[in-house]
């Protein structure tokens, strides 16, 4: 086996035969990017030159002219158009153009920065025509919790991603949309499962070790708690990330991890808007690496082993031929489709917002099947001059039918086992000699129903009192209700409901919450002094209840799981827990005339399920802004349209642990009496701590804003450190207190990195453009403490749990594989004289002369050192094709498959073995003993870093004058493609899905259709 490969096409190509050190590449990147956008100078534009159309000078009017900005400057490169055609062209290095149109005709002058004049044509005099600059995006409004601010006042490090975007590379859920384009947003897919739920969201790295690390996500006010593939991306408006603490600060005792700040699309005033957007898609799975067929998997095995080791079913089958494909047997071709509609428009008192989906997911493996169905309301109603009311509300229903294939169990079944039956029912033992190997195809045969619904509404009044100018109060009340409904049946045609005549299993979860704010604002100026204060009192509950059953021994499979009362046995289970918290918040925005900003937040948290002694906690953070483009000195820079300072310090905190976590504990013990009858008893399993409270984490962070030549270039860079403390970690106690450990506030850890990102427009005229946008983040954590001592008292490894002092939080701590033993080497002499030539070879670390525990180190980080993404969108006319390009680098993935054969199953994935034929020095012989140290990190093949091209979208708009014709505003048609390409080293599934086994990632192929009436 190859240990380097390019996936596409399930080819295996070298990956460093086609990308230099990530340090090269970087810079390359950086360097085109910026050759790029250095279009902008007077060379560059003036090969911009727009061709005039061919026309008879008879028939037109010569048109001269300078085009200048406010203060009097030539604007060199401006496109000037004859209105309503494509006669034009741009100006020169004097601002000055000369273009034939026809007689009466406007022109229509453009530049990247400023806004579009239009003006009228007058011949025989030289027209000065003067644009002003487009201020739209330094003034754009951008929310920031509990309120929004132009985005030239925010201090924080706050990231936006609007519908446009989300719009260019069609997605079909929020964490594809957001893959790689926000700096300090690491999103990992960790599933490929039709439902689109595997996705591990983290801001800014890892700062807790066994806390959640995952971001609070709020939608349209309210904390969100259920998975993001529920939400419908067309419905989405824009999503802010909090990244730093003076912003995410305001959400206090959950903001630890970051903020997402997710708000849904609101009606427009203006005649009724009826959009559709739909697709059909195709996935496809494929295969990184090779399965042995049958003749392949008996040589190796036999080889091995011998065949002694063999069932005697196996060599039989061996001699009739028979050769399973055990994962094509489990795999399809995905499908997917999904339709939306939406109704949008108001008035000046009340606007609107309707949509509905519908979608349909097919997986990849066979009998995994996903429906969502949203309808969604977005209300406000303007009563009247001092009274506002409105709601956000979605419905949702979602439908899983069926147990997929196990894909993992493929990878171990070996083709010499039989499948079916010769009826062609599942065959139980598919390895006729052993009875605890599952057939993977059986969980197709299993019936199995998960139905959710869902209520998420966010309803609010609020009141703008005329006796005190610039104050409003708000009130929201929000509701959250969930209810899942499990049922399965295991019939007589599966092994398990064969041994227990049916098994039944039904299971009701549901979930509730409630959220009740009191928000007053006030706005106050005077002079070049502007005030924002936001004050904050609120309540918050959230219940969870399940009741299951499990059944057993029903005297047929008829009635499927719909017969428990018919059963022989019966194994109950429930659950409850009910959280509650109380929060103050007070806010102080101030500004200098735009110049100078300050901000101040403190946020006051009470938590139930923290102790007796410690329900409350204080979390303070201030931010500092400087707009140093207003500065006189700075003003005299022409080409620089904004520049922005930033420095915030603040503390937050993370809540992440369960109801009653610092209660004292019971578990349930049953023994018998001396007659021999069951007595029920309990034990204490759990200590009280009264003290267990919040993590916290205090963070600062120092950046700045830039934009360069009228928006042309275009960029922000952050660097941040932060130290938490009070980790919730289970400190080990002695086994007399009841208990062996107890949950307490111990522990700290630190982490720092920078981020960066850059947008730039390389080409724009009144045919072609071309942008790009880049973003890099890098972040390193490091464990300070986790509450072992040495007796000096200096903080100590704890080497069961793999965390060391000083090291990151995720890493791989197991033996170093130094090679392979070659014949030609002195083993007799070595630190390892027992071994035999094509044996894994272990490195002595301490240099003993013999492999200990102690040999064992840190071979690699869970965790990336750095993650970016570059997306280059091309327009020309009504064709738009865009690309995104993703890449994680530095992190290492362990590949259990490696070590090949497990316990009764076999692993079927084709590998290259050490012979004294072929002494390579990167896998051992294909002996049982050759890897005695169960060696599973061997070097590069473990370095799951990547470059992906993660999509791809090619949109055709049709022309308005065709579209209009038919009463449509916009038509447009467009064809998506995902994770196409892949360049790692890494030769597990995949770089990003999984360590171990899980289902490979998939393809996605989309042609979609959008249009609005």
């Amino acid at each position: 086996m190859k240990n380097k490969k390019l996936l596409i096409d399930f080819e295996h190509i070298s990956l460093k035969k086609y990308i230099f050190k990530w340090r090269f590449t970087l810079l390359f990147l950086c360097l085109l990017l910026f050759a790029n956008t250095w279009g902008y100078s007077q060379t560059g534009l003036a090969n911009l030159n727009l061709k005039n159309a061919s026309v008879k000078e008879s028939t037109k009017d010569k048109i001269t002219g300078k085009v200048i900005d406010t203060k009097g400057e030539p604007v060199v490169g401006a496109t000037v158009m004859e209105k309503g055609t494509s006669n034009g062209t741009i100006t020169d290095i004097e601002g000055k153009f000369s273009i034939a149109v026809k007689t009466n005709s406007l022109l229509e002058i453009s530049y990247i920065g400023y806004k579009t004049l239009t003006a009228k044509a007058v011949v025989g005099k030289s027209l000065t025509l003067t644009l002003t600059e487009d201020t739209e995006m330094l003034d754009e409004v951008v929310v920031v919790g509990y309120g929004i601010q132009k985005r030239r006042d925010v201090t924080g490090a706050v990231t936006s991603i609007r519908t446009e975007q989300l719009k260019d590379m069609p997605q079909t859920n929020i964490s594809q949309a957001l893959q790689g384009k926000i700096p300090g947003l690491k999103i990992t897919n960790t599933s490929s499962s039709a439902n689109g739920a595997g996705a591990e969201i983290q801001i800014r790295g890892q700062n807790s070790i066994s806390a959640n690390s995952g971001p609070l996500i709020i939608l349209d006010g309210m904390p969100y708690s259920d998975p993001l593939s529920e939400l419908n991306p067309n419905d989405i408006e824009s999503i802010e990330v909090l990244k730093d603490a003076s912003s995410a600060a305001i959400y206090g005792a959950r903001a630890a991890s970051g903020v997402l700040l997710v708000t849904t699309k609101r009606g427009e005033m203006g005649k009724v808007q009826v959009g559709y957007d739909g697709y059909y898609g195709l996935d496809k799975m494929y295969m990184p690496f090779d399965l042995m067929n049958a003749q392949e998997f008996y040589d190796l095995k036999k080889e091995r082993f011998g065949l002694q080791d063999f069932y005697p079913s196996q060599i039989e089958n061996y001699e009739k031929g028979i050769d399973t494909d055990w994962f094509d047997l489990a795999s399809q071709l995905g499908q997917r489709h999904q339709h939306n509609i939406s109704v949008s428009g108001g008035t000046e008192a009340t606007r609107y917002y309707f949509a509905g989906s519908l979608g349909k997911v097919k997986g990849v493996a066979k009998n995994d099947n996903f429906d969502r169905y949203t309808f969604r309301i977005n209300l406000d109603s303007k009563i009247n001059s001092w009274l506002r009311i409105g709601t956000n509300t979605q419905l949702g229903y979602y439908r899983a039918n069926g147990e997929k294939a196990n894909i993992q169990a493929t990878l171990k079944m070996n083709p010499l086992a039989i499948p079916f039956n010769e009826d062609g029912s599942i065959n139980f033992y598919p390895i006729s000699e052993v009875t605890n190997v599952v057939n993977p195809l059986e969980y197709l045969l299993y019936q199995k129903e998960v139905v959710t619904r869902s209520v998420i509404t966010n309803n609010y009044i609020e009141i703008t009192p005329s006796f005190i100018k610039g104050l409003t109060y708000k009130l929201n009340a929000a509701y959250n209700f969930r209810n899942s409904l499990t049922e399965g049946y295991r019939g007589r045609n599966t092994l398990a409901g064969s041994k227990d005549n049916g098994r039944a299993s039904n299971s009701n979860t549901y979930k509730e919450g409630w959220i009740v704010e009191n928000i007053i604002n006030y706005k106050h100026s005077f002079g070049l002094n502007n005030f924002d204060l936001t004050a904050l009192y609120g309540a918050e509950r959230t219940t969870n209840k399940n009741h299951s059953i499990d059944g057993t021994g029903f005297p047929s499979d008829l009635l499927t799981y719909y017969q428990q009362k018919l059963g022989t046995a019966w194994s109950p289970s429930d659950s409850y827990s009910q959280v509650s918290s109380i929060s103050q918040m007070f806010r102080l925005n101030y500004n200098y005339n735009s110049k100078y900003l300050f901000t101040f937040t403190l946020r006051r948290d009470g938590f139930s399920a923290f102790g007796a002694d410690s329900k409350f906690g204080l979390f303070p953070s201030f931010a500092l802004g400087w707009n140093m483009d207003q500065e006189k000195f700075i003003k005299k820079i022409q080409w620089l349209d904004q520049l922005k300072l930033r420095f915030s310090y603040g503390h937050n905190g993370n809540q992440a642990i369960g109801a009653y976590s610092s209660l004292a504990g019971m578990a349930n013990q049953n023994y018998l009496s001396d007659d021999k009858k069951t007595l029920i008893g309990y034990y204490p399993s759990k200590l009280a701590d009264p003290t267990l409270s919040w993590e916290t984490t205090k963070s600062f962070n120092v950046g700045f804003d830039f934009s360069i030549f009228k928006g042309r270039l275009i960029g922000t860079f952050d660097t941040f450190f932060s130290r938490t403390s009070d980790l919730l970690l289970n400190k080990v106690i002695p086994e007399i207190n009841g208990a062996n450990n107890i949950r307490q506030n111990i522990g700290k850890t630190k982490n720092r990195g920078v981020e960066f990102s850059l947008s730039s427009v390389n080409i724009k005229n009144r045919n072609f453009s071309w942008m790009t946008d880049l973003n890099i983040s890098h972040s390193r954590n490091k464990i300070v403490d986790v509450g072992l001592y040495e007796s000096n008292g200096k903080p100590m490894d704890n080497l069961g749990n793999s965390w060391f002092i000083g090291k990151p939080i995720n890493v791989w701590y197991a033996y170093v594989f130094d090679g392979i033993w070659q014949e030609t080497d002195d083993i007799q002499n070595s630190h390892m004289p027992t071994a035999k030539p094509g044996d894994a070879k272990v490195k002595d670390v301490d240099g003993n002369g013999s492999i200990t525990p102690e040999d064992r180190q840190i071979v690699g980080y869970k965790d990336p050192k750095w993650f970016g993404g570059l997306t280059n969108t091309f327009k020309y006319k009504n064709l738009s094709l865009s690309f995104l390009i993703t890449t994680v680098q530095g992190v290492t993935r362990k590949t259990d498959y490696l070590n090949t054969f497990f316990g009764g199953q076999d692993n079927t994935i084709r590998k290259e073995w050490w012979t004294s034929d072929n002494p390579i020095n990167t896998y051992p012989a294909n002996r049982i003993d050759s890897n005695p140290y169960a060696i599973q990190f061997y070097g590069d093949v473990n370095d799951a870093s990547y470059w992906r091209l993660n999509d791809i979208t090619l949109s055709y708009k049709l022309p308005q004058n065709l579209i209009q014709k038919v009463g449509m505003r916009n038509l447009e048609l467009y064809f998506n493609a995902k994770n196409t390409v892949t360049i790692t080293d890494f030769i597990g599934l995949d770089p990003e899905i999984s360590e171990d086994y899980g289902v490979p990632s998939t393809r996605a192929y989309i042609f979609g259709l959008r249009f609005n009436l």
